[in-house]
């Protein structure tokens, strides 16, 4: 992982940011998305683009430097795909969500969530498939593009997908 730019790209990743009212809220990240679920951010380095997962950014960002190969950045508290909380907040007890850790860990805590079959997260229910969780993705950040809004994510988590067909 490379480190994290200077102040104007660290300034420019916390605006595609927003962080839930609560101690225990996830910091929703509502820039780009793949086809994975996950966020896409961008950043110039030796003159080229490069696509980084914004969670793996917020992790090297709290950490204060870059992550290792073999590391890797596990949504440990919320098993959300969107969330970039690597950090608690200042003068609190809070965890943060999004943690360093193995691939064993990893695979690991998807079982023990249960990606994968077993007990699932309430905006996993209806939505098991990849497109679905794409979908589920996508959704919550335009709920909340413009800032916090909890009765309009909540909507957009545990809505249904419904694929297109052609």
């Amino acid at each position: 992982m490379l480190s994290p730019g200077d102040a104007a790209e660290v300034a420019r990743f916390y605006r595609y940011v927003v962080k839930g009212p609560s101690p225990r809220d996830c910091f929703w990240w509502v820039g780009s998305i793949g086809d994975d679920a996950y966020g896409r951010y961008w950043v110039k380095r030796d003159g080229r683009q490069r696509v980084v997962r914004p969670h793996r950014y917020a992790l090297a960002l709290a950490l204060g430097r870059p992550l290792a190969d073999n590391e890797y950045a596990l949504h440990e508290v919320c098993d959300n795909p969107l969330c970039v909380r690597a950090w608690g907040e200042p003068g609190t007890a809070d965890r943060p969500h999004v943690v360093v850790g193995t691939q064993a860990q990893n695979l690991a805590g998807m079982g023990a969530k249960g990606r994968g079959g077993g007990r699932t997260p309430p905006w996993h229910r209806s939505e098991i498939d990849r497109a679905g969780r794409v979908a589920r993705s996508r959704r919550a950040r335009d709920a909340l593009r413009n800032g916090w809004d909890a009765e309009a994510l909540h909507s957009a988590l545990l809505s249904t997908y419904e694929p297109t067909l052609f």
